[in-house]
């Protein structure tokens, strides 16, 4: 009993590309910027960022309605009117 295993043999064996060179279709060109220019444009995004980030908080952020002052205000003068009424009876 052998411990042979099946192996795709176009897999194993590629065929050689000898001689024959394919171009690319095209080609990556870098860009050279400036110290200048490249300070600028990462101030842009810098700023875009952060103004969008502005935007974001302020939409997110609820205040508190005037009603739940007017209660917690009428809850605290409940609670020291007793205390009022002592002091000016004294």
């Amino acid at each position: 009993m052998t411990g042979s295993v099946s192996v795709n043999q176009h897999m194993r064996n590629q065929p050689l590309n000898v001689g024959i060179i394919n171009p690319p279709d095209k080609y990556y060109k870098p860009v050279l910027y400036s110290p200048v220019q490249a300070e600028r444009e990462l101030g842009a995004i810098n700023h875009d960022v952060y103004v969008s980030i502005q935007n974001s908080e302020s939409i997110t952020k609820k205040k508190t309605p005037k009603s739940v002052f007017a209660v917690l205000g009428l809850g605290a003068l409940a609670f020291t009117f007793p205390f009022i009424k002592k002091l000016i009876k004294k």
